[in-house]
């Protein structure tokens, strides 16, 4: 009987060695089948522990890639840039941005001459420092301005454009007479001689495209038989705008509801201007005290030289200097914007001249001028001027029929009191700087 073994022979070496190896079944004496594999062994053992070491080493290497960009980002949204110092060394250096506006947008924006960007857009990596910034649109008037870099800080301009042919369009066409703007700058109120409807109107100035064919106005108290309203000097509005105190043509003063559209004599009328003043005053005075200033600064915003910017947040107020005048702002902003200061003086005029009328303009961070006599001269030049006295721009320089002017909520129109004829009515025009 021949021999037999409980072994299987293991598959023998090819004679070329450059073919592969086959893995082939192993029958161990308890009948139990084995793969053998020439990374078995030793030699497997080893490979697990280098594949460990290599994911270790991966997930510190992603670990570190992030935290490097994520680094190099903040610090560079920080404000830091890469500087070439003395003996070619390369230097962290920190530098500071701009975030640059304009109304309206699309304007070009230069820096110290050179062209950087379009608004509205932050321009980064500045150096800490003075410089000079334009802003400039096809059609506008430029504007410009010398501003502070601070490092790692961003500061914020914001160009109000001008344009260079502003547009004139009638506001009523039935006369209209001594305009006041309400506290809240949303309604102005007018004596009309309406032929139809004579009496004191009220115009709201919310919403795009005011206008003679957009006109919202509506009768406060119109002329009866025995009162000609219409024929008043002289229109004021109570802090609530629920009335209107009226100075009649003969000094005779009336008291107009709103809600019901009728008027009452008064015999008091300094009076009822204290109640309104005294609770202006205690609505302002809830602002003043819970801010840390100093206690000049609220008497003069307390004071009834003081006039508010729409805001409630600055305030202009003047100071007489030898032979000079000086106009002053306070913002009580806190913090305060980056690049803006606590006081401005926007202008100075000699104390002899005669003085501008000088009212706000809707952003809260330039001011109206009305120069000239208009009283006597019948014209007047407008003025757009920044509250650091920066960019004054012309605005209308024409007839103009009463001093004051008002700026609509949206700022993109002010109001004005004019004639284009020989004859004796006036109307309210509109006139578009943008």
């Amino acid at each position: 009987m021949p021999y037999k073994s409980n072994y299987t022979s293991v598959a023998r070496k090819p004679e070329n060695p450059h073919q592969e190896t086959p893995f082939e079944p192993v029958t161990c004496p308890s009948g139990n089948v084995k793969t053998l594999s020439p990374f078995s062994g030793k030699m497997g053992s080893m490979s697990a522990e280098k594949k460990k070491k290599i994911s270790i080493l991966e997930k510190i290497l992603t670990i570190a890639v992030i935290m490097s960009v994520t680094s190099a980002l903040y610090l560079y949204t920080s404000g830091y840039r890469l500087d070439k110092g003395k003996g070619n060394t390369i230097d962290l250096a920190k530098t500071g941005m701009v975030s640059a506006k304009s109304i309206p947008e699309g304007a070009s924006v230069y820096l110290d001459g050179k062209l950087m960007t379009a608004t509205n857009d932050t321009l980064s990596g500045i150096a800490p420092g003075k410089h000079k910034i334009k802003i400039e649109k096809k059609g506008f008037v430029p504007w410009n301005k010398e501003i502070e870099i601070y490092e790692e800080l961003v500061t914020d301009i914001t160009a109000v454009l001008v344009s260079q042919s502003p547009t004139l369009a009638p506001l009523t066409n039935t006369g209209a007479k001594y305009p006041s703007i309400s506290p809240s700058q949303n309604k102005i109120a007018y004596f009309s001689e309406d032929g139809e409807k004579p009496g004191v109107w009220v115009t709201s100035l919310n919403g795009a495209g005011i206008g003679l064919f957009r006109n919202t106005s509506v009768m406060a108290v119109q002329d009866t038989k025995f009162v000609k309203y219409s024929q008043g000097k002289g229109i004021e509005w109570a802090p609530d705008e629920t009335q209107l105190l009226i100075q009649a043509a003969n000094d005779t003063y009336y008291l107009v509801d709103m809600a019901s559209n009728t008027a009452s004599t008064t015999s008091t009328p300094d009076k009822i201007r204290q109640d309104w003043q005294k609770l202006l005053l205690e609505k302002r005075t809830v602002l003043v005290e819970k801010l840390e200033v100093p206690e000049n600064i609220k008497q003069l915003a307390l004071s009834t030289r003081a006039i508010w910017a729409p805001d409630d947040k600055k305030f202009l107020y003047t100071v007489q200097a030898g032979d000079t005048l000086e106009y002053r702002t306070y913002n009580f902003e806190r913090p305060i914007p980056i690049g803006e200061k606590i006081e401005n003086t926007a202008f100075v005029t000699v104390l002899a001249d005669a003085q501008p009328k000088v009212s706000w303009y809707s952003d809260s961070f330039h001011l109206i001028l009305v120069e000239g006599n208009t009283e006597q001269d019948k014209r007047g030049i407008i003025s757009l001027v920044r509250i650091d006295g920066t960019n004054k721009v012309e605005i209308y320089n024409n007839t103009l029929m009463f001093n004051s002017v008002f700026a609509v909520p949206s700022g993109d129109k002010i109001i004005i009191l004019t004639s284009f004829k020989s004859g004796e009515q006036t109307d309210l025009y509109t006139v578009g700087i943008r």
